[in-house]
């Protein structure tokens, strides 16, 4: 006989029936804790009990409830109705009378012309949109060459910052003859940056062909992450028994402040002189500023167009530094591939990021990059990009390779020296037009490049800096001077003009000046269409307007978001245009 199944006894210990009581306890004290706090906080409605049975009435109200009930239930099948027959009614009119069946010509005649009308409305309206922000990026444009111009004219000497990988393609001769214009006192010394980055014989070559010309010196600027007591090379561990040793200290520092000294010395000066920066955008005009004075002074960045305006250093009692920001004069035909493959352009605003790889591909060869990111062979750009991307995982949704974001890692790596090259200077040196010998002459005596302390300490550098090895680095053509358009006489005194004297002079036709910046694309266009782009523009804070503080990222985000709210309707009218032809083709067959 089978035992009968007792109950679960419902018998617990002390301990753990005093533990349940406790947290019982604490639950209801915050629960009084935060109505005590919140007493308007958001509580659970109280559920509907229905009508008590002690109401005397009880039936009555539920019968008129029910009957309430019943009427909005007829009155929503009504309005439910109504608007069924009114969507049968605009079926039948567009399938019988509004719309000629079998015309098939007239609807792609009427689809055409609607398709017209709204491309001339989305060309139209990105125009604007375009417009709106090269009329926000003209008056940073204006107001850096404004500080470009200051720094010329309160400097005694400027020093022109190229890069050592390919010092005629950063240099640009429009800034050379703003120098030389400024009056016969200013004095122009290049100075080759990124000395680390190219072999030491090819850096002695360049430094040799240059002072046929100008004063010429190698510089590495310092890469110390500290903000005060950055170094100088004057480590003694470091010699040319170890080429392979990398260093981060300040190469050329000594030699740059001899060659000063010697200016002065020669010309009697007992006061202070003032030494102006210039140069493309990025080619480290600050960092060499912070590395002589030993401190993070300027403010510096890997990108092109983080110095805004002049900024005036003092390295002592002798010397006053002047720091510019990068601007670059541009031609009709500057592009921006020729602009990005100088670092001069922010590689984000790039429209087309594949062209300046196709140029590097040349300039280097294939060879050359199938040993650099250990590739396979390859044809085109497109594959080389696809490869690439494939390797360092740049993929989009569905595994498809991120092209435009090989691109512009390819570049982000050509500009930061990662792909190494080099450019050979020319064998037989050709003198420019807009530099006359005797000003060479006159030059390199008040230099004294000759003396031989400033020899000793120049040899000095150059044997400190790191050992480039032939099969990590790549010789390719130089780019060649970057060719300005110069500055006309209205030109510029409408940029030395105050706000007042501009609003005087809006009748007249000149054409705006070409400047680029590093954050910024080419700008052309009158007076008068800028003015009428900034109508357009939506209600804005004046201090966005001032130089530095234009939203160029926030322009862009609502410029892409008006491209995809157009191809959005575009898709919506294809789609019904689809579906209109749909019902017609099914017409004709029911004929």
């Amino acid at each position: 006989m089978k035992k009968l199944l007792r109950a679960k006894s419902h018998r617990l210990p002390l301990r753990r029936k005093y533990t349940i009581l406790k947290k019982i306890k604490e639950h209801k004290r915050k629960v009084k804790r935060d109505l005590r706090r919140n007493p308007e906080k958001k509580r659970k409605p109280r559920t509907d009990r229905g009508v008590p049975n002690s109401c005397p009435f009880k039936e009555e109200i539920l019968l008129d409830m029910e009957k309430l009930k019943q009427l909005k239930e007829k009155e929503q099948e009504a309005k439910r109705a109504e608007v069924l027959a009114k969507r049968k009614q605009l079926r039948e009119a567009k399938l019988n009378g509004n719309r000629p069946l079998g015309n098939l010509e007239t609807l792609a005649k009427d689809a055409e012309q609607r398709d017209a009308v709204f491309q001339k409305k989305t060309n139209e309206s990105a125009e604007a949109s375009k417009q709106n922000s090269d009329a926000l990026h003209d008056n940073s444009a204006k107001a850096f060459y404004k500080e470009f111009r200051k720094v010329i004219e309160a400097a005694d000497v400027i020093l022109e910052v190229l890069d050592a990988r390919d010092p005629i393609g950063t240099r640009c001769k429009t800034v050379e003859q703003a120098v030389l214009d400024a009056g016969a006192n200013k004095r122009l010394v290049l100075l080759l940056n990124k000395a680390d980055l190219v072999p030491k014989e090819n850096l002695t070559q360049w430094l040799k062909y240059l002072r046929n010309e100008l004063p010429a010196i190698a510089f590495k600027a310092s890469t110390q992450m500290q903000s005060t007591k950055l170094g100088r090379g004057r480590n003694k561990f470091l010699k040319s028994s170890q080429p392979e040793i990398q260093t981060s200290n300040c190469l050329g520092a000594d030699t740059l402040m001899t060659l000063l000294g010697n200016y002065a010395r020669n010309k009697g000066i007992k006061t202070a002189i003032r030494v102006g920066v210039v140069g493309l955008p990025n080619v480290g005009k600050s960092s060499i500023i912070n590395s002589l004075k030993r401190s993070k002074s300027c403010n510096v960045g890997a990108v092109p167009g983080v110095t805004k305006m002049m900024q005036e250093v003092a390295l002592d009692s002798k010397i006053m530094l002047l720091d510019s920001p990068g601007i670059v004069m541009a031609t009709g035909d500057a592009s921006d591939t020729t602009i990005a493959l100088r670092n001069a352009l922010r590689i984000d605003s790039l429209e087309d990021a594949i062209a300046p790889v196709e140029v590097i591909l040349k300039r280097t060869g294939k060879e050359y990059m199938m040993l650099q990111y250990n590739l396979g062979n390859f044809e085109t750009t497109q594959e080389f990009l696809c490869i690439l991307a494939k390797r360092t995982g740049q993929l989009r949704k569905g595994a498809v390779p991120d092209v435009f974001g090989a691109a512009k890692k390819i570049l982000h790596e050509w500009n930061t020296g990662k792909i190494k090259y080099f450019t050979c200077p020319p064998e037989t040196f050709s003198p420019t037009t807009h530099i006359a010998a005797s000003i060479v002459a006159d030059m390199a005596k008040e230099f004294s490049l000759d003396d031989a302390d400033f020899n000793q300490k120049e040899t000095h550098d150059i044997e400190q800096l790191p050992c480039i090895k032939p099969s990590t680095t790549v010789a390719v053509e130089t780019m060649g001077f970057f060719e300005g358009k110069p500055e006309s006489q209205d030109d510029a005194s409408a940029m030395e003009c105050d706000d007042n004297e501009k609003a005087s002079t809006n009748g007249k036709d000149n054409e705006t000046t070409q400047v680029i910046i590093g954050s910024s694309k080419p700008v052309v266009g009158t007076k008068d269409r800028l003015k009428k782009s900034v109508v357009f523009q939506k209600k804005s804070n004046p201090e966005l307007l001032l130089p530095g503080n234009q939203r160029s990222n926030k322009a862009k985000r609502l410029q892409m978001k008006k491209a995809k709210k157009d191809q959005a309707r575009r898709e919506k009218v294809g789609e019904k245009l689809a579906s209109d032809m749909e019902v017609a083709f099914s017409g004709l067959g029911a004929m």
